[in-house]
């Protein structure tokens, strides 16, 4: 059985439709090659002055720089590697790791980018101490992939660079390998980007017609080409002058464009190439043309298209860092250990509005939390359960709480012995006395709490006056009838056990 064969074949050296040049491949982008190759990236640069294209690319690359980014340990970690992902982490954050991902998404419009990375020896430690990212006219490619950098004296080849000194990020809207430079969205975005220049370039002309309309002049007479220069020059001095004298026989008269200089056909064709450069940057329009209107489900659609996008930027970027950076750091610090991974957090924090309406539909199902901290803890705040009302009697005052009120609800175990008809008449006849003994004392108490609800001036005075109340109210006189009923209920019951 033959072995499988390990090396590469179909490789872009032996490519025959891929042009290169000595050492260096140039771009198989089209937009590139027709202008120069690498040297050619400064067409992309005019797509950024476009207002509505930096703008999409500006909002491409902060949806992935505002999410919060993380180190993460390998999975059941040595101490060893807890270190590294910890010194990976701290070095991250002191070249301002934001910063740093933002130029490297430069490559989403270029097809690549390039960051040089300045080291330094710190106690032992190999730290880096920034990552200065470069134009990309500067930089070459070798069939092989590998990087080369002009100078001034190899502006053709450039120099080869040294390992772990340069991170290359890649970024191709063709999805293979076979480029080093990538593809970028810039070939996508280049000719909606012309149009539109050239849409706003007739209308401004045609603005300015409206502003300042030809002049048409006609005489008498047969072709006279002294008469004709005459006329011109006058006409010339007409643009700054208020008024004019002509002989008989001639007039003047300002040809005016039909369309008054409004420019309809014109805005709705920049607004549509505007859209286009939208769904090639974002994926969707919703978000960048406020003249376009949807419904909201169709609006929260265009929005997760738009953030599955940056979040699929946001890891290929990641793996770009871990197997640049990351890797140096620790294999020069902590060989041996195993990489952490570098996130970013696209999680989306969930709809609250949508989850009081789930939990709602609970509560009418019969079901209620276990715990008032589920309250607290996904709505935030401080809550507390919300007592029921005391009923209301027929002179429309609260009805007084009896003994019956506060034990009401209550359930107790049921004696697996069958209970008397005597025993129940001996309990019946015990409450009603402990509840005829102790109203009074019930009483007083609701009467007191009942007189500061009345004499407190407002919320704060009525707050301080219960507070006062709670450490004066009277209790004596019901813990001595509670105490009296339980000790009659016992001497019962050791009675009924005694026969």
């Amino acid at each position: 059985m033959a072995t499988p064969i390990t090396q590469e074949i179909a490789t872009v050296a032996s490519d025959p439709y891929v042009p290169h040049f000595q050492n260096v491949m140039q771009p198989t982008d089209e937009v590139l090659a027709s202008r120069g190759g690498v040297a050619g990236l400064k067409v992309y640069d005019e797509i950024r002055r476009d207002p509505h294209a930096f703008a999409i690319l500006q909002k491409r690359k902060l949806e992935v720089v505002s999410r919060e980014w993380k180190v993460q340990p390998p999975d059941n970690p040595s101490r060893l590697e807890k270190k590294a992902a910890a010194e990976v982490e701290k070095q991250l954050k002191a070249i301002d790791f934001d910063k740093l991902t933002k130029g490297l998404l430069g490559a989403v419009l270029k097809g690549f980018a390039v960051g040089e990375v300045m080291w330094d020896n710190v106690d032992g430690v190999w730290t880096i101490k920034l990552v200065r990212v470069k134009k990309q006219r500067r930089f070459r490619m070798t069939t092989e992939g590998a990087l080369r950098v002009l100078t001034r004296s190899n502006v053709v080849d450039g120099e080869p660079v040294p390992d772990r000194k340069f991170i290359v990020h890649r970024h191709s809207i063709d999805d293979d390998d076979d480029d080093p430079y990538g593809v970028g969205i810039g070939s996508v975005l280049y000719w909606p980007a012309w149009f539109k220049r050239q849409v706003l370039g007739h209308w401004l002309r045609g603005v300015e017609k409206h502003a300042s309309p030809t002049v048409h002049a006609t005489y008498t007479g047969s072709f006279d080409e002294k008469r004709q220069a005459m006329l011109e020059t006058a006409l010339r001095k007409m643009a700054n002058d208020t008024g004019i004298v002509t002989p008989e026989g001639v007039t003047m008269e300002l040809l005016e464009a039909k369309s008054g200089g409004g420019g309809a056909l014109q805005e709705a064709l920049s607004r549509y190439l505007d859209e286009l450069m939208s769904e090639a940057v974002l994926g969707e329009t919703l978000s960048t043309n406020s003249g376009e209107r949807g419904a909201r489900s169709l609006g929260e659609i265009h929005n997760e298209v738009r953030i599955a996008i940056a979040k699929a930027d946001s890891d290929l970027l990641s793996a770009t860092i871990k197997n640049t950076i990351v890797r140096w750091i620790v294999e020069l610090n902590y060989p041996g250990a195993r990489l952490p991974d570098v996130w970013r957090d696209f999680s989306e924090a969930e709809d609250l509005d949508k989850k009081v309406e789930r939990d709602k539909k609970l509560h009418d199902m019969g079901y209620e939390p276990a715990d008032i901290d589920y309250v607290n803890e996904t709505y935030g705040g401080e809550w507390v359960k919300k007592q029921k009302p005391a009923p209301i009697t027929d002179d429309g005052k609260p009805q007084p709480t009896t003994l019956a009120s506060v034990t009401a609800g209550l359930e107790f175990a049921e004696n697996p012995h069958t209970v008397s008809a005597r025993g129940r008449e001996v309990v019946e006849d015990l409450s009603s006395q402990l509840e005829t003994v102790a109203q009074p004392a019930i009483d007083a108490m609701v009467e007191q709490v009942r007189t500061e609800f009345t004499e407190a001036k407002d919320y704060d005075d009525l707050i301080l006056r219960l507070a006062r109340l709670s450490s004066e109210l009277g209790v004596e006189d019901l813990a001595s009838a509670l105490e009296q009923g339980s000790l009659l209920a016992e001497l019962e019951g050791v009675d009924s056990v005694n026969g």
